[in-house]
């Protein structure tokens, strides 16, 4: 297949190492191609053939969605405007595609469905702008030829800085909710399914995330078997963190993912992150004093 990823961040970086060998690929950013651009993608697409893009690129504002806020148009505009620009235009050149998106656009245990009406997205008062800007992206995107993926709380094992473990070992203050989450490992492979089978599956939204929930106190006592902590780990209610926007805590349903591709359990994919990441920061630490 030849496959076109778009953005080199977070999760593209793992996907272009999950397909790389066993594909064609193609990794666009904006430096090299401005695809936000109708014009210029347009052109690049006329000399470039692909079987289906996969959009990586977002908004989550740097160090978390606080920083959205502050900076609501460039969160709009990559979150919102620009995915739908860009799946119209690969959409013109005959190209299926597949949004990354964010299951932050509910509140509450759930489990929700597909078929929900997001209650934290555009039409709640009290939901962050990046929620917002997220459930506006899905809108624009409807009725498209193309697959959109909710994932939440993406973790892998590496110290990548989205990484929630590596995030989870840095913050002091940790509010403890139920959650659904997604091992980035997975959903490279439910990707690369989702291409291989892309004239197959039907169009639509799907729930990327790992079957069960978790607690953030779970989540550090993996960390802790593998002798990974933070001694200042405080677990607070939510309401007493410092925080600008209001934060999603929900669990999504996964079932109709499951139809086409079976995720592992949100505990046995935590369980092999941590002790990847232990061994990754142990690799990190003998190569620092080597130099």
């Amino acid at each position: 297949m030849n496959i076109l990823i778009l953005g080199g961040g977070y999760i593209g970086t793992h996907l272009i190492r999950h397909l790389g060998g066993r594909h064609t690929i193609q990794i666009l950013t904006k430096k090299i191609v401005d695809y936000t651009s109708l014009s210029s993608f347009s052109e690049y697409l006329r000399t470039n053939k692909f079987d289906i893009a996969v959009n990586c690129s977002g908004y989550t504002g740097k160090p978390n969605v606080d920083a959205c806020e502050d900076d609501k148009e460039n969160c709009w505009n990559y979150n919102a405007v620009y995915p739908a620009r860009t799946a119209i235009t690969l959409n013109s050149f005959g190209i299926p595609f597949i949004q990354i998106s964010s299951g932050c656009i509910y509140q509450g245990p759930g489990p929700w469905t597909e078929e929900d009406t997001p209650n934290f997205g555009m039409y709640e008062r009290d939901s962050s702008f990046y929620s917002k800007s997220k459930h506006a992206g899905e809108l624009a995107l409807a009725n498209l030829s193309g697959f959109i993926f909710r994932i939440r709380m993406p973790f892998c094992d590496t110290g990548q800085r989205k990484n929630i473990l590596v995030k989870y070992l840095e913050y002091d203050n940790i509010a403890s909710q139920q959650n659904s989450v997604t091992s980035v490992i997975d959903l490279c492979h439910v990707i690369e399914h989702f291409c291989q089978h892309r004239d197959s599956i039907e169009y639509g939204i799907y729930n990327v995330v790992n079957k069960g929930s978790v607690d953030a106190e779970s989540v550090l006592e993996l960390l802790k078997k593998q002798g990974l902590e933070n001694p200042n780990w405080n677990i607070v209610p939510i309401d007493t963190l410092d925080l600008k926007a209001i934060r999603s805590n929900c669990t999504l349903s996964g079932d109709k993912l499951n139809n086409y591709y079976e995720m592992p359990t949100a505990a046995k994919a935590l369980k092999s992150c941590t002790v990847k990441l232990r061994k990754f920061k142990e690799r990190s630490c003998q190569d620092t004093e080597k130099v």
